[in-house]
């Protein structure tokens, strides 16, 4: 009943959000359509290939993590759950239903549901981490830029202490034990197993390094996506304000209030690529086209979920 209640409370706020999107001052029917109609296809095709190659490159950084915590499944089957995972973030409140399943997954193939929370954990945490350097450090490198550098500074140093903090046996250790004490045994002994998942990355502190350049590369990869999906309608902003931007829009678009960011991502784009003289309805095109190319491309992770499905009923129906 409760469940039902929060989901009910979760799809009106998405719904409201949408028509929230569709009726404000960014969206413009008349000038919406003909701008998305006059796309370049081969510049949006680019946007896609980027989008997939990120994934690939993220499966690799993931394959990394979960190394780290002795886990070690075939690359082809780590780039289906990966894929897998990218397509339910679009229809999960906050973006992260899928990296649910992704640890579900592993757990159920190799028993180590910890090591997988972990490795998991550490993936969104860098990926983070790496998105908040784009946005601060070109922040601080820009100081023309209408935003606080002291403010982004300190945003980034609060990550990287909080990130530094769960590494860390000393720290973490208090939490632990806060967390038998408080938690059901069971939980704890989770909470437990992913504790020390994540000190067992800070005693490999050159796949963690390995894995965080990797992330830096993801991320660039996905900033750009929204890159070529402005050249794709026009939009000439600079380069630069992409990874100062998306950043914060993958932030908010993250906060758990709308299944895939659907609303915010947009109008919130709107709100920043004005500050680079972009019109806001060119602003809402372009990051609402670059969610279309991404759900696009995470298509490839529904149908291996579906395929994986079958192959797993078949011999149960013979």
């Amino acid at each position: 009943m409760r469940k039902g209640f929060k989901l009910g409370i979760k799809l009106g706020v998405s719904a409201g959000l949408v028509i929230w999107a569709l009726s404000g001052e960014n969206f413009r029917p008349e000038r919406l359509g003909p701008m998305l109609a006059s796309s370049r296809p081969s510049i949006l095709v680019l946007a896609l290939l980027t989008f997939i190659v990120s994934n690939i490159l993220g499966t690799v950084q993931w394959k990394v993590l979960l190394g780290m915590q002795g886990i070690t499944l075939p690359f082809r089957d780590l780039l289906s759950l990966y894929f897998t995972g990218i397509f339910f973030n679009n229809f999960f409140v906050g973006g992260v239903g899928g990296d649910a399943v992704r640890i579900y997954e592993v757990r159920r193939e190799t028993g180590r549901g910890g090591g997988a929370f972990a490795a998991t954990l550490l993936d969104r945490l860098l990926g983070l981490f790496s998105l908040s350097i784009f946005a601060c450090g070109t922040m601080l490198a820009l100081p023309s830029l209408p935003f606080s550098r002291l403010v982004g500074a300190t945003f980034t140093a609060l990550l990287a202490s909080g990130l530094a903090a769960l590494l860390s046996r000393r720290i973490s250790g208090p939490l632990e034990r806060l967390s038998l004490r408080l938690l059901p045994e069971g939980m704890g002994r989770k909470v437990s197993k992913v504790r020390e998942g994540l000190v067992r990355a800070r005693l490999d502190l050159r796949r963690l390094t390995l894995a965080w350049v990797i992330s830096l590369g993801v991320q660039s990869l996905r900033v750009s996506v929204h890159y070529w999906t402005g050249r794709a309608l026009g939009v000439n902003a600079p380069l630069w304000s992409f990874f100062a931007f998306v950043p914060l829009i993958a932030l908010v678009a993250a906060v758990p209030i709308s299944f895939g960011g659907i609303g915010v991502r947009e109008n919130f784009g709107a709100l920043l690529f004005r500050r680079v003289e972009v019109e806001p309805t060119a602003a809402f095109s372009m990051e609402f086209l670059a969610y279309l190319v991404t759900l696009t491309a995470s298509l490839i992770g529904g149908a291996s979920f579906v395929l994986r499905g079958a192959k797993e009923v078949r011999p149960v129906t013979e």
